[in-house]
């Protein structure tokens, strides 16, 4: 073979290298514009079209992790979970310590509470990197879901020592201590946030629960009540402070509870402003009671109750009760409260046998303080002291506040 033939040959393939780099090289930058394009599309929301731009950049380049596991983000915004995780599988099936990709399957473990397999693949991304703290973060909610609160707390502990100032992670951690029943600890971080002023609401409810669960009720009342002054509640302690303010008669609590649950959490609940009514009727607001029993009607146009509650306070500010109280009864003809209304409806208009007939109904439906108070009234109206007493005694044992001085007045 001649030299030139065997340098023309070499030539040949010197070329032929130079071309595949050259390829190489202008395809790595197609793919990268691909890329670029299917991102600009993600961001504008338009993820089919950047799923056919990935693809583009996946064909010139069928290592470019990347693209794969943004594809897979784009198939979870499209909802389409299982090619997702085949997009992620993927990656892992040319890397599989590719920790980008271990990551992304763990989110997906643990929002589909496969919280085990979860846990594996975070342990294999921290081992690759103990500082990448999102993967510690993931793995200390993934134990929380198992209820494995003691390797919880190892990692919460790993991310303080790390960054003190996320204050986040101190209350989780007061979380977890509470689940751990190590209320002291709990408290102690709860404080901390409180003292450097930082996530205080959260800090005061958490503390309110803490307290509930000592059964220090008085105390909890006060952390709700500081939670909520600081603008935090959740519609679960809402319900428990409305619940405790009623039981104590703390009667302007109760009605911010309310308000806030209707605003936030149950405008359309009927029940709720029927309640948010009578608590106005009891704090002697009869015209915000009756707006607020209106929606409550409008709300559920068959609710008894509510129209007794409005009649109510429509006798309170001497307006006509009497189409409200037939109508409670029209649709509940078993509503004590109904009966109660139209005997002291009927006192005041001075039918006196009409109004001992509906209190006796409503003793029968319902023997309550209240109805046996105005039975007596009729009673005494009637000269008929031995059951005037007798029923102020009853209503006294009942627990009606109002029947004492009336006893002491006609019995002594």
């Amino acid at each position: 073979m001649s030299d030139n033939l065997i340098y023309m040959r070499k030539f040949l393939s010197f070329v032929a290298i130079f071309v595949s780099l050259i390829s190489n090289i202008y395809s790595q930058q197609s793919a990268y514009d691909f890329f670029v394009l299917a991102e600009n599309a993600s961001k504008n929301n338009n993820c089919k079209q950047a799923i056919v731009y990935y693809d583009k950049a996946i064909a010139l380049n069928k290592f470019y992790y990347d693209a794969y596991l943004a594809k897979a983000k784009c198939y979870m915004t499209l909802n389409n979970k299982n090619e997702a995780m085949n997009q992620i599988n993927q990656v892992l099936t040319m890397k599989k310590d590719y920790a980008p990709a271990l990551f992304m399957r763990a989110e997906y473990y643990y929002n589909d509470k496969m919280y085990k397999e979860a846990i594996n693949d975070l342990i294999d991304v921290i081992s690759q990197n103990k500082y990448f703290y999102p993967a510690h973060s993931l793995l200390v909610e993934a134990y929380i879901s198992l209820k494995d609160y003691e390797n919880a707390l190892n990692e919460i502990n790993f991310l303080i020592s790390e960054q003190p100032t996320e204050y986040k992670y101190l209350l989780k951690r007061a979380h977890i201590y509470k689940n751990l029943k190590q209320y002291d600890n709990a408290l102690k971080d709860c404080n901390n946030l409180i003292n450097k002023g930082n996530l205080i609401g959260e800090a005061y409810c958490l503390k309110g629960d803490i307290n509930l669960e000592l059964m220090k009720n008085n105390e909890a009342f006060t952390d709700y009540s500081n939670a909520i002054s600081h603008n935090f509640y959740t519609r679960e302690m809402l319900i428990t402070y409305l619940n405790m303010a009623i039981k104590d008669s703390k009667l302007p609590e109760a009605q911010h509870a309310l308000e806030l649950l209707i605003n936030n959490y149950e405008e359309k609940n009927a029940y709720y402003h029927m309640l948010l009514g009578k608590i106005f009727i009891d704090q002697k607001i009869y015209e915000s009671a009756i707006n607020t029993l209106n929606i409550a009607i409008s709300l559920r146009p068959n609710y008894d109750t509510a129209y007794v509650y409005r009649a109510m306070a429509k006798r309170f500010i001497n307006k006509d009760p009497l189409n409200d109280i037939r109508r409670a009864l029209y649709l509940n003809s078993k509503n004590s409260l109904a009966y109660e209304e139209l005997g002291i409806y009927y006192i005041n208009k001075k039918l006196y046998s009409q109004a001992l007939e509906n209190l006796n109904n409503a003793i029968k439906l319902n023997p309550s303080g209240r109805a046996y108070y105005y039975r007596a009234i009729v009673w005494d109206i009637n000269g008929d002291r031995t059951s005037a007493c007798a029923d102020l005694q009853q209503s006294m044992n009942l627990g009606y506040l109002e029947a004492k001085a009336s006893y002491d007045k006609i019995c002594h």
